[in-house]
């Protein structure tokens, strides 16, 4: 089997999402929240305490009738111009006019993790998330303090994000290589995207694991759309930003637009792989190539912090219909390789490598029984019967 990132890497070139992507367009893939092209979109911008957030439009359907018999969905995605919409429409798509069992619409949404609240208020079937926010919104950790109603399973992983902090490369930021050269006194202005993302809490998680304690209340951290973002790096009213791969071949369309505009360079975070593994945290230790970037970077790979992006289930799905779910799509693979650049490894061996081992983030038993079909199975998987007996 060809290896998923090597799939990426040869199937298109890089940077080929900067143009249209099937009939989808989108300009500028995020994958994390909503608003890409400095508009507010579905952005959250008042959630900094909470995962929650309201809904969008349901704007995109797979078309198709499913049958009378059939179940009607609702994916959550996050914003139009993310990689997370472009996966959730195109998997409408292919469930509408490949199940006779399901038939569903794409709906966009504040963020990735805005949307475990509504799966468990009611307003999502399923949507499209992280192996962290599962972890998070099950354990009851922030932002999900106040728990969730119902509980969140694995059930199909679609690409991976890895995190790491940019800044303009300026005489005045000469003296900032890693996070604790940042002074803490105001001065920098920093950014880590849109609150209602998983990438925010990321940024938060990293200072910590870097050995900061509270980065919210030692630094000017604002919250913004990547598009808003970019905008702010380039004309220098933000000096640091969140930057990320997407599944470590390639960089996003308000990426390119810095790196073809702004002289900028890599600020590392201080923590090893082996810090992440101790940590108990739902990341993985994952180093971003460089040489995505046009432009030199002082470093040849970019430590990053990496989250694995997910179709997430309640649990309350019957294990006929996550099964069902999870095995058209990937006999349709193809249909959501084809949405977008970034989406060109998603299939079984992605699934295989970013279904998360925690005891916090069970796998849906529809999604159990094809992985043990396909060979994909590991032990050190938690299916949803032992999460439950743990309870």
């Amino acid at each position: 089997m060809e290896d998923w990132r090597s799939a990426i890497g040869n199937g298109s070139d890089r940077r080929k999402f900067l143009k249209a992507t099937g009939a989808l367009g989108i300009a500028g893939l995020a994958g994390c929240t909503g608003g890409g092209d400095g508009g507010d979109g579905e952005d959250t911008e008042g959630t900094e305490e909470s995962g929650g957030g309201s809904g969008g439009d349901t704007e995109e359907s797979g078309g198709g009738d499913g049958g009378s018999d059939s179940v009607s969905w609702t994916i959550g995605t996050s914003g139009p111009d993310s990689a997370t919409h472009a996966s959730g429409v195109a998997m409408s798509q292919v469930i509408s006019e490949n199940s006779d069992m399901i038939d569903m619409s794409a709906q966009t949404t504040g963020g990735t993790a805005a949307n475990l609240p509504l799966i468990a208020d009611g307003e999502l079937d399923i949507a499209q998330s992280t192996s962290w926010g599962v972890v998070q919104g099950n354990a009851g950790n922030a932002p999900y303090q106040d728990g969730l109603s119902k509980v969140m399973t694995q059930v199909l992983p679609f690409m991976s994000i890895e995190y790491f902090l940019i800044k303009r490369d300026v005489e005045e930021l000469s003296d900032i290589q890693s996070v604790s050269d940042i002074p803490q006194d105001g001065s920098i202005n920093m950014a880590f995207g849109n609150r209602g993302g998983t990438n925010y809490f990321a940024g938060v998680d990293a200072f910590e694991l870097s050995g900061i304690e509270n980065p919210e209340e030692k630094y000017n951290i604002s919250s913004m759309d990547w598009g808003s973002q970019s905008a702010a790096i380039r004309d220098g009213r933000l000096d640091i930003c969140m930057g990320y791969t997407v599944s470590q071949v390639t960089t996003v369309g308000w990426e390119q637009e810095v790196d073809a505009t702004t002289e900028i360079d890599v600020v590392e975070w201080e923590f090893d792989e082996s810090d992440i593994a101790d940590s108990g945290m739902p990341y993985v230790y994952l180093e971003a190539p460089a040489d995505v970037w046009e432009q030199d970077i002082s470093v040849d790979q970019i430590p990053s912090l990496g989250v694995g992006y997910e179709t997430v289930f309640p649990a309350e799905i019957s294990q006929e219909l996550a099964y069902e779910f999870v095995s058209v799509v990937n006999d349709n693979i193809d249909q959501v390789r084809n949405a977008s650049a970034v989406l060109e490894g998603a299939g079984p061996e992605l699934t295989q490598q970013l279904t998360l081992a925690s005891p916090d983030a069970p796998v849906h038993p529809g999604a159990e029984q094809f992985m043990k079909e396909e060979g994909l199975w590991s032990d050190d998987l938690t299916t949803l019967e032992e999460y439950e007996s743990n309870q």
